[in-house]
């Protein structure tokens, strides 16, 4: 199916910069944990009203200084077997046979916090760092990181996300939606 018919058919939303975002989709280029280029397209996609919080939050750290910069939305299903099969930790990545990845189901994001001026700012750890320094309430870090995370932990819950324990830059919806099964087609 081509985009358009994808994003009406899921409600979705395709998010850009001219949003008042980062995107630094790190699945589309070979910085990632899997040393290589797992997304064939370069579209961030949410859930309509899932897209519709973040914007929320968006604004809401704007106003304190602040901008989201999104790492990972939207994810195929296809992609998560790959990623579940170069790590198989379901702490870190879900096995997509369970059904329970909110990325496929287009109502997660992985984010990171940056200046208006689009400087990344001190976090606990680098994107997709699998170990405890990357829990969501790790104690040993910088006062700088924990003031950080703290912030974007904040505004994402009172915007309607869930934090997830094992990884500070992974928020859930609060809302429930099913797994996407299906592609799009390449243009």
């Amino acid at each position: 199916m081509n985009k358009s018919e994808f994003i009406r058919k899921y409600k979705l939303k395709e998010l850009s910069e001219n949003d008042g975002i980062l995107i630094e989709l790190v699945y589309s280029t070979n910085e990632n944990f899997a040393k290589t280029i797992l997304y064939d397209t370069n579209i961030c996609l949410l859930r309509k009203k899932t897209a519709k919080k973040l914007l929320k939050a968006n604004k809401k750290l704007k106003k304190l200084g602040y901008k989201i910069k999104i790492w990972d939305a939207f994810r195929p299903i296809k992609y998560q077997e790959i990623m579940y099969k170069k790590y198989p930790d379901e702490t870190f990545v879900t096995n997509p046979k369970n059904g329970n990845s909110y990325h496929c189901m287009a109502s997660a994001v992985d984010i990171t916090l940056c200046t208006l001026d689009n400087k990344e700012l001190e976090m606990p750890t680098e994107f997709d760092h699998f170990g405890k320094e990357s829990y969501a309430d790790y104690e040993f870090l910088s006062e700088t990181a924990k003031k950080n995370r703290s912030i974007l932990q904040n505004i994402m819950t009172k915007c309607g996300f869930k934090i997830y324990e094992y990884e500070w830059w992974h928020f859930n919806d609060k809302d429930e939606y099913d797994t996407i099964y299906d592609f799009i087609d390449k243009e």
